[in-house]
Protein backbone atom coordinates (compact mmCIF):
# COMPACT_ATOMS: atom_id res chain seq x y z
CA UNK A 1 0.00 0.00 0.00
CA UNK A 2 1.26 3.71 -0.89
CA UNK A 3 2.06 5.63 1.93
CA UNK A 4 0.64 9.17 1.96
CA UNK A 5 3.52 11.79 4.05
CA UNK A 6 1.58 14.31 5.52
CA UNK A 7 3.14 18.07 6.31
CA UNK A 8 2.87 19.68 9.63
CA UNK A 9 4.07 23.01 10.50
CA UNK A 10 5.60 23.85 13.63
CA UNK A 11 2.83 25.59 16.32
CA UNK A 12 4.73 29.02 15.86
CA UNK A 13 4.27 29.15 11.81
CA UNK A 14 0.38 27.53 12.23
CA UNK A 15 -0.42 30.40 14.73
CA UNK A 16 0.88 32.70 12.32
CA UNK A 17 -0.81 31.16 9.45
CA UNK A 18 -4.51 30.96 11.20
CA UNK A 19 -3.72 34.98 12.26
CA UNK A 20 -3.06 35.57 8.14
CA UNK A 21 -6.42 33.30 7.00
CA UNK A 22 -8.35 35.29 9.87
CA UNK A 23 -7.17 38.47 8.50
CA UNK A 24 -8.23 37.88 4.79
CA UNK A 25 -11.64 36.37 6.04
CA UNK A 26 -12.30 39.10 8.24
CA UNK A 27 -11.11 41.65 4.92
CA UNK A 28 -13.22 39.34 2.24
CA UNK A 29 -16.21 40.93 1.04
CA UNK A 30 -17.69 38.03 -0.69
CA UNK A 31 -16.42 34.79 1.09
CA UNK A 32 -17.26 31.23 -0.41
CA UNK A 33 -15.78 28.25 0.37
CA UNK A 34 -16.00 25.10 -1.81
CA UNK A 35 -15.90 21.71 0.27
CA UNK A 36 -15.87 18.09 -1.03
CA UNK A 37 -15.54 14.55 0.86
CA UNK A 38 -12.59 16.03 3.10
CA UNK A 39 -14.80 18.25 5.22
CA UNK A 40 -17.11 14.82 6.44
CA UNK A 41 -14.02 12.38 6.68
CA UNK A 42 -13.97 13.06 10.43
CA UNK A 43 -17.79 12.36 10.45
CA UNK A 44 -16.73 9.02 9.70
CA UNK A 45 -17.84 9.26 5.88
CA UNK A 46 -15.03 7.60 3.64
CA UNK A 47 -13.80 10.31 1.15
CA UNK A 48 -13.05 9.30 -2.56
CA UNK A 49 -9.33 9.43 -3.90
CA UNK A 50 -7.55 9.07 -0.16
CA UNK A 51 -5.68 6.06 0.81
CA UNK A 52 -9.08 4.13 2.26
CA UNK A 53 -11.30 6.23 -0.69
CA UNK A 54 -14.12 5.15 -2.41
CA UNK A 55 -12.54 5.15 -5.33
CA UNK A 56 -9.13 4.21 -4.42
CA UNK A 57 -10.08 1.07 -3.05
CA UNK A 58 -12.67 -0.17 -5.57
CA UNK A 59 -9.57 -0.04 -7.89
CA UNK A 60 -7.70 -2.07 -5.90
CA UNK A 61 -10.89 -4.88 -5.63
CA UNK A 62 -11.70 -3.90 -2.27
CA UNK A 63 -15.39 -2.28 -1.05
CA UNK A 64 -15.36 1.04 1.06
CA UNK A 65 -16.75 0.57 4.73
CA UNK A 66 -18.79 3.33 6.13
CA UNK A 67 -18.88 3.35 10.09
CA UNK A 68 -21.83 5.29 9.89
CA UNK A 69 -25.10 6.23 7.63
CA UNK A 70 -25.57 9.81 6.36
CA UNK A 71 -28.49 9.81 8.23
CA UNK A 72 -26.58 9.22 11.60
CA UNK A 73 -23.38 11.05 10.72
CA UNK A 74 -22.86 14.12 12.82
CA UNK A 75 -21.68 17.38 11.49
CA UNK A 76 -18.06 17.68 12.26
CA UNK A 77 -16.67 20.96 13.51
CA UNK A 78 -15.54 22.01 9.92
CA UNK A 79 -19.03 22.17 9.62
CA UNK A 80 -19.66 24.07 12.53
CA UNK A 81 -16.81 26.38 11.86
CA UNK A 82 -18.58 27.35 8.49
CA UNK A 83 -22.05 27.78 10.15
CA UNK A 84 -19.92 30.34 12.36
CA UNK A 85 -19.21 31.98 10.04
CA UNK A 86 -22.16 32.22 8.11
CA UNK A 87 -23.47 33.69 11.11
CA UNK A 88 -21.34 36.23 11.47
CA UNK A 89 -21.45 37.79 7.91
CA UNK A 90 -18.61 36.45 7.20
CA UNK A 91 -19.32 33.22 4.65
CA UNK A 92 -21.63 34.36 1.58
CA UNK A 93 -21.69 31.42 0.06
CA UNK A 94 -20.96 27.60 -0.25
CA UNK A 95 -20.54 24.94 -2.60
CA UNK A 96 -20.43 21.78 -1.83
CA UNK A 97 -19.93 18.51 -3.29
CA UNK A 98 -20.97 16.72 -0.88
CA UNK A 99 -23.86 14.47 -1.00
CA UNK A 100 -24.43 13.36 3.17
CA UNK A 101 -26.01 16.39 4.11
CA UNK A 102 -24.16 17.71 6.45
CA UNK A 103 -23.62 21.00 5.22
CA UNK A 104 -27.77 21.68 5.77
CA UNK A 105 -27.97 19.55 8.86
CA UNK A 106 -24.75 21.71 10.79
CA UNK A 107 -27.03 24.99 9.95
CA UNK A 108 -25.79 26.15 6.36
CA UNK A 109 -29.16 28.21 4.95
CA UNK A 110 -30.43 26.45 1.87
CA UNK A 111 -30.24 30.29 0.40
CA UNK A 112 -26.37 29.85 0.72
CA UNK A 113 -25.83 26.59 -0.61
CA UNK A 114 -25.38 25.09 -4.40
CA UNK A 115 -24.38 21.34 -4.08
CA UNK A 116 -22.59 20.04 -6.91
CA UNK A 117 -23.35 16.59 -7.81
Amino acid sequence: EKEVKEYFSTEDVLRQQAKELAKLIQNSKHLVFFTGAGVSTAAKIPDFRGPRGVWTLEAQGEEAEMDTTFEQAIPTFTHMALVALQNAGNLKYLVSQNVDGLHLRSGILPTNLSELH
